[in-house]
């Protein structure tokens, strides 16, 4: 009597089922990463419109800061709005600058940087060395 080799049928859909929940959890975790690198980009972009919107401030050299200002930046092609709120500080001709980006107007906040900004020269912000 000859006896036949190879997998019965049970075996077959044993190592099927394996495969699949291997194959299933490998979709699920290349998922997860995908959406952190999604977090994290926008994130990174969110901070780069707050420092560009503290950098403005700087350049502007205007006194008093105007609380509650709002903007929006174009950035990686996609619009991003912030919110800038000004506190003063116990120290004279000193405030707290505060930017939160989000990306739509009533969106959750992604970002928020905050920055201490003085009273600029009243020499229009150039001094000289010597």
């Amino acid at each position: 009597m000859r006896f036949l080799r190879g997998f019965t049928l049970i075996e077959v859909m044993v190592a099927l089922s394996v495969f699949s929940l291997a194959a299933l959890a490998a979709l699920q975790a290349a998922s997860g990463h995908l959406t952190g690198l999604s977090a994290l980009q926008d994130k990174t972009f969110a901070q780069y419109v707050a420092s560009n919107r503290l950098a403005e401030l700087s350049i502007e050299n205007k006194w008093p800061l105007k609380d509650g200002r709002e903007g929006q930046q174009k950035q990686a092609g996609v619009t991003w709005y912030w919110q800038q709120q000004v506190t003063e500080t116990v120290t004279p001709n000193v405030v707290a600058v505060t930017v939160k980006v989000q990306k739509s107007e009533d969106g959750r906040e992604h970002f928020r940087l905050t920055r201490y900004v003085r009273k600029p020269d009243s020499a229009g912000g150039t001094r000289n060395a010597r």
